[in-house]
């Protein structure tokens, strides 16, 4: 992988850890221990959770089959709008881990261009848009980048060069 700021690996928690173990290994995953978690309070910016993380591939057939292998689940490919790319979509719960691999320029393409394959977006659900918008300006990031999701929701993602190398993205409703 290239050098750079970001995100390096994703650490997915198991209710069975030595069972889930057995399924194989996946690039950027760390199997852990599920612990008690803490809910998370309230921000000023309306983020409720982690909606899904995103990993650039290079080949989402190749990367599909793995992962799948290594979860014991079977994807829901989609085609993202906003990232512009091809994706296999786990859904782990509330959280989703969405591989994706470029079919045009933009997000997803920059990402794997600049750092290579590897985890490059967390995208978060907010309970207001118009709230995590006012929080970005009055910390003095520029606007976002503003987006329609293949769902039809709204999203906008700060940029790599404002959250510490790593596209941050928002999703919700006005």
């Amino acid at each position: 992988m290239r050098g750079g700021d970001g995100l390096k690996s994703i650490a997915l928690a198991s209710d069975d850890l030595p069972a889930d173990s057995k399924h194989g290994s996946a690039d950027w995953i760390t199997l852990v221990g599920k612990s008690d978690g803490r809910v998370a309070n309230w921000h000023p910016n309306g983020v409720l959770r982690i909606e899904r993380v995103y990993i650039a591939v290079a080949s989402l057939a190749l990367a599909s089959e793995k992962y799948s292998r290594a979860l014991g689940v079977t994807p829901k490919f989609e085609r993202g709008t906003v990232i512009m790319a091809d994706m296999a979509i786990y859904q782990l719960g509330p959280t989703g881990l969405g591989l994706a691999q470029p079919y045009a320029a933009g997000v997803c393409a920059d990402a794997l261009e600049r750092r290579g394959p590897g985890p490059f977006q967390m995208l978060f659900r907010t309970s207001s848009m118009d709230a995590a918008a006012k929080w970005i300006a009055r910390h003095g990031l520029p606007p976002p980048a503003r987006g329609i999701r293949n769902t039809g929701e709204q999203a906008m993602l700060v940029m790599p060069e404002h959250a510490c190398g790593v596209y941050v993205g928002f999703v919700g409703m006005a």
